[in-house]
């Protein structure tokens, strides 16, 4: 026969040549060809999932995908550990009512803060650009709306970064010496975990928007260096030339210092706080710059960091909002930036 003819083992030319392949690919043909009693094939939505359900899903994804990256967050939560304990050890015995123990106080917390921050968004950048291969491929088969995305992973980072950071404060407030009470430590740390998620958003940001993680890394590290000259420690706000201040003001990271900078040395409601204290050996051209004999540690902090316990709500809220401008941003940028090579 034909087949006879044929290897032994050509099993795809034996059904090629068959008579069913000659049948099916008939068969096949009627379903080529335009059929004028059926209606036109049309689609109502432009995707197939409601967004209630690309919400659940995204959302259920991002969980899912942190809880199986514990390289990411275990990474956080040792170097938060850490950097507690370190902090710890070197201002366990440090006098905050001294003009030297004040000003290393204040530069502890630039420095922890900073600390934790540039850690997570120095995590969140690989993070990040590893899925946006995914959502470029699914974005583009229309599977869900960028919306949900940006939603999913919003939501997937604050539980993490709220344990490390509130973690990292537990241990670290009562190390360095502050004892003022638990609902000001939890405070402390609240305030932090909104500095450190901002620092996130920020990371998410440069991931999307940036061609690479490579580029991403150090046009995040630019902007931090910016940051980190006008946040309002080194040099002191009460230093800065004119010209500068709208830099000041406009450097997102200072108004989360302030409150925590405020919340521990310029607070004095009932007379026991730190802020209270009068403040020791303090040189006498800063009390000729204040016109005063002695200065608390509170008018101190304030007159020359210019970081207002008064101004705290003010300070959370104007953070809540470089948080929420940050998100716009991100979402923004998977929106339209597209760094695929075709």
């Amino acid at each position: 026969t034909k087949q006879s003819s044929l290897p032994a083992n050509d099993f795809v030319q034996i059904f090629n040549e068959s008579a069913e392949s000659h049948k099916l690919i008939h068969e096949l043909a009627i379903h080529t060809e335009p059929n004028p009693s059926l209606p036109e094939l049309t689609f109502g939505k432009k995707r197939a999932a409601s967004s209630m359900t690309q919400f659940k899903m995204l959302t259920q994804r991002f969980f899912r995908m942190y809880w199986r990256t514990p390289s990411y967050n275990n990474t956080r939560m040792m170097i938060s550990i850490f950097l507690a304990v370190l902090v710890g050890l070197v201002f366990r015995n440090m006098n905050y009512t001294t003009f030297a123990g004040v000003t290393g106080g204040v530069g502890m917390i630039f420095l922890s803060s900073l600390f934790n921050g540039l850690i997570s968004f120095n995590s969140v950048i690989p993070l990040a650009g590893e899925e946006r291969a995914s959502f470029y491929r699914e974005r583009a088969s229309q599977t869900y709306n960028a919306l949900w995305y940006f939603v999913g992973s919003t939501l997937a980072e604050i539980p993490y970064v709220f344990f490390t950071t509130i973690l990292f404060t537990i241990i670290y407030y009562p190390f360095v010496g502050l004892n003022e009470s638990i609902g000001a430590c939890l405070f402390y740390g609240f305030n932090l975990s909104l500095m450190v998620l901002m620092n996130v958003y920020m990371g998410q940001l440069m991931a999307y928007a940036m061609p690479s993680v490579e580029v991403a890394a150090l046009v995040g590290f630019m902007f931090n260096s910016i940051f980190f000259l006008f946040m309002g420690y080194n040099p002191t706000a009460s230093e800065l030339p004119q010209g500068y201040r709208w830099l000041y003001t406009i450097t997102p990271p200072k108004y989360a210092l302030a409150i925590l900078t405020a919340e521990t040395f310029a607070k004095c409601t009932d007379g026991t706080q730190l802020g209270c204290h009068v403040l020791e050996n303090v040189p006498p051209t800063i009390l000729q710059e204040m016109n005063k004999t002695s200065v608390t540690v509170k008018q101190y902090v304030e007159h020359t960091y210019q970081m207002y316990y008064d101004d705290a709500l003010l300070n959370i809220m104007v953070t809540l909002g470089c948080i929420v401008f940050y998100r716009i941003l991100g979402l923004l940028a998977l929106r339209f930036i597209n760094h695929q090579k075709r």
